[in-house]
């Protein structure tokens, strides 16, 4: 009996010394990040994390690592890599969740090779089947998702992740910019006829609502677009003309009327 409170005594003094030393390099490691001191920061952070492993301590210094990497090394491979150490050691669902989104909001963001796009979407995808659906920035990530998918060149898949978007957030405050996005993808997918179903449906809510008067305006250049790409002239005149006041351009629109005017005038001779 003695002989195990003895080495409980031991074993007690151990954590103890552990968690001293772990505090210490956490300390050392803020003043490093203050100073500017980054590459030492990360260091002592390191330690930490060799002490604690898999502790809530260890797995907050990994974030801080990773967070250095990120924002003032700029070193995205490193943080991408940091960022995955966090998902591997933590058990806590919404730390796995956020770490996994921290990696495909720097593919995202880093997009210059085509091949981060790619990853980024099968990061997103990865996230929601974890049930990240639940989580408090749910929301921003499907569009980061849809925004991944679209500028990756999927059109269609874009419009189908922001048509779900407001199934999945009902009354979300992106909802109706959520659906202008899911009009434009469609323009890019060459689906006119689709995209000028949406644009309408912007128009037919929001029209009468002043808030919306530059999401409207953007609906009519849309949907003027929507009707150019499909050679209905007349409408595509119309629907330009509808948002002249207001679309946030003014130059833009009058170069769209310009150019289907000229059109009309060429098919009658």
């Amino acid at each position: 009996m003695r002989g195990s409170s003895l080495s409980l005594f031991f074993f007690g003094l151990l954590v103890a010394c552990s968690i001293n030393v772990a505090e210490k390099h956490w300390k050392q490691a803020e003043e490093f990040s203050r100073q500017g001191q980054h590459l030492r920061a990360i260091e002592e952070y390191t330690k930490v994390v060799n002490f604690g492993q898999r502790n809530p301590v260890a797995i907050r210094a990994q974030i801080e690592i990773a967070r250095i990497y990120e924002q003032y090394i700029k070193n995205y491979p490193m943080a991408i890599r940091a960022y995955r150490d966090v998902y591997r050691r933590s058990e806590d669902r919404g730390t796995k969740l956020d770490s996994r989104a921290a990696v495909a909001r720097i593919y995202t963001d880093h997009s210059e090779l085509p091949q981060n796009l790619s990853f980024a979407i099968q990061e997103y995808e990865a996230l929601f089947n974890e049930g990240g659906s639940q989580e408090k920035d749910a929301p921003d990530w499907w569009l980061a998702w849809a925004k991944a998918l679209s500028e990756s060149g999927k059109f269609q898949d874009a419009a189908g992740k922001y048509h779900e978007f407001r199934t999945q957030f009902p009354g979300h405050r992106e909802g109706p910019r959520s659906l202008l996005e899911e009009g434009q993808a469609h323009l890019a997918d060459r689906s006119p006829e689709k995209a000028i179903e949406v644009f309408r449906e912007i128009i037919t809510k929001f029209s009468s609502r002043p808030e919306y008067t530059s999401l409207v305006a953007e609906a009519y250049y849309g949907l003027g677009n929507g009707f150019e790409a499909s050679d209905q002239l007349d409408s595509a005149l119309e629907s330009y003309r509808q948002g002249l006041t207001t679309y946030p351009n003014r130059k833009v629109i009058e170069l769209k009327i310009e150019r289907v005017e000229k059109r009309r005038k060429e098919r009658r001779f």
